[in-house]
Order: structure tokens, then sequence, then C-alpha cells
């Protein structure tokens, strides 16, 4: 087991954060830096404009290619699956497991699980069957603040999604269709208050 989290250089309250949140757990972790497309010229950024409803925002965009780096991590690490975490993530009270022991019960066979609570930002949202300590779910919600990601899934988003054309959240959803994911049906982890969006914050 090995946790990413995603946190920009020069976010130092948002990094301490994290690294302190992180330890609690006990996890073997490993800081990736995000990307501040804002401060990147275009033709060094992989982004089809367009093919979304609206123009992507350079937050949106950085965090993709963030999230892309993990992706690489875990398969360049070739480990059977990966947490994924934001740097502004926090853990939810009295959760029925924690990071390390919902290891110990992931479905048999997963792409993606959802590790936050609902909020009802994708009104697609849906459960479609009942997995233990799980729902099964079509369109999960539209946040990236906290997930494992299958290595297999991946290898699929970075052979076939590497250029972003919709924020990570939104083709993680659109994914769903095709692929097994899943949500806890106690949340582990929650977004920290007061910390801002970093996404918002790099419009």
């Amino acid at each position: 087991m090995k946790a990413f989290i995603i946190s920009l250089p020069d976010s130092r309250r948002r990094r301490i954060s994290a690294i302190s949140n992180i330890q609690i757990s006990g996890l073997p972790f490993e800081i990736v830096d995000g990307v501040d497309a804002k401060k990147m010229k275009p033709e060094f950024l992989s982004c089809q404009q367009g093919e979304w409803g609206r123009e992507l925002l350079p937050g949106e965009v950085g965090c993709y290619a963030a999230h892309l780096r993990v992706l690489q991590r875990i398969v360049d690490y070739d480990l059977s699956w990966g947490y994924v975490l934001e740097d502004d993530f926090c853990y939810e009270p009295d959760p029925k497991y924690g990071l390390v022991e919902v290891a110990e019960v992931l479905p048999d066979s997963f792409d993606y699980i959802t590790l936050f609570k609902t909020l009802r930002i994708n009104p697609k949202h849906e459960r479609i069957s009942d997995a233990g300590s799980f729902w099964r779910v079509r369109e999960p919600e539209c946040m990236t603040t906290g997930y494992i990601i299958h290595r297999r899934f991946a290898e699929f988003v970075l052979d076939h999604h590497a250029v972003c054309a919709m924020p990570v959240d939104h083709l993680y959803a659109s994914l769903s269709h095709v692929h097994e994911c899943f949500e806890v049906k106690s949340p582990i982890i929650g977004i920290s208050p007061g910390l801002g969006s970093e996404i918002h914050d790099c419009e």
C-alpha cells in the first residue's frame, strides 16, 4: 500500500497539513508536485480545448496533469493499486474503516473507489448495487479529494486520455459506465476547512 499526495510546491500550509494527516495513518507516502498551469507555456500543456462544454480553467488543466503524474507512478512502481490524495484532505470523524483498514475489505474487482462522502455535486450519480462496505456506482461524485485507483485503470487512462479534454473528476465519472467504480459507504476522507481551492485559485 502506498499513498500519493498531490501538492503544489509553493503551497506550504496545505503540504504541511497533508503530511501531518497522512502520518497519522502510518501509510508510506510520496508527495507528487502539482502543476500550476498558469506558469507553463501552452505548448507544454497536454490540453484539448473545445471538447468540454466550456473553456477549461488553467487550474483544471493543472489538476488533470498532476493526477496523471500519480497514475504514472503507480504504473512505474508496478503497484496493484494506490491511494491518491489531494493536499486539502482531512479525515471524517468516526469512519468505519481508516485508510489502512479499508484495504482489507476492498471489492474483489475494482478500478476506482472514492473515499469521500457524496455531496450531490454530480446529478447523474447513481448507486447501482450493494458491495459490502461499498456501493457500486455509476457517475461517481465529481471530486478527486481522495480515491483508490487500480493499476489497470491507471494504465487505461494514461493510454487513452493523456490529453486533458475535461476535468479529471468528470473523466472518471464518464468512464464509470464501462469500468468498475465504487464509493465507500462510510466516508473516510473530507476536505480541510480554510485551505481554499487550488483549482479556483489558479483560474
